[in-house]
């Protein structure tokens, strides 16, 4: 073999190495944390809610979940109950001991996010802040992700009880359901199960 072709070779062979070596080692940190970061902030952001209807958000202190969409937590050193806005979740049904399908499942979720959170904060919307029940009205990020979006996205929850003007955000809430919807994932792996009235666990038992 001529040494051309050894230098040849030899250069060759080093210009696929540094390819193969950045296309395994050639992204930055920056670029993966951007990334994630990215997927973790989900659609709607808090700056996007507080930007909308014009208030403020405000701390949140855990206590304890009775379900997926409902928990009480500490507000400015009070106890309240917490009811999220726009979505509904399988019920328990603790008096009767019958809970619907999926109804642990989300409820195990939102715990799984409350309890590890490094900050929970809430944002009310335009309308009436409480409901019938004396529950806030809110939207609730963790750790900036909106827990109405994380819900809806594993299809553990459906959009329901929109009460103009409490509805700032109904079409993204939607359009992340449609998503949910399309891969059958959990609530709505059976067909029937969420109605316009709520869901009917006889679809599935």
């Amino acid at each position: 073999m001529k040494m051309q072709d050894i230098k040849t070779l030899i250069t060759s062979g080093t210009i696929i190495l540094a390819v193969a070596l950045y296309m395994i080692f050639g992204r930055t940190p920056t670029e993966d944390k951007d990334t994630t970061t990215s997927e973790q902030q989900g659609i709607i952001s808090i700056e996007a809610v507080e930007e909308k209807t014009g208030n403020d958000r405000f701390n949140v202190e855990y206590i304890k979940a009775y379900d997926g969409d409902t928990f009480q937590a500490t507000i400015n050193g009070e106890k309240q109950k917490i009811r999220l806005l726009m979505v509904d979740t399988p019920e328990m049904n603790y008096n009767k001991d019958d809970e619907q399908p999926f109804a642990q499942e989300a409820k195990d979720y939102s715990i799984k996010l409350l309890e590890n959170a490094k900050k929970i904060e809430a944002v009310y919307d335009v309308g009436p802040e409480v409901d019938n029940y004396d529950r806030l009205l809110v939207y609730v990020f963790i750790d900036d992700v909106l827990l109405q979006e994380a819900l809806l996205k594993e299809g553990l929850a459906a959009v329901r009880f929109i009460h103009k003007p409490n509805n700032t955000f109904e079409d993204e809430f939607r359009e992340i359901q449609q998503d949910a919807q399309e891969e059958k994932l959990n609530i709505w792996s059976h067909d029937n199960y969420f109605q316009k009235d709520g869901f009917h666990p006889e679809e599935i038992n």
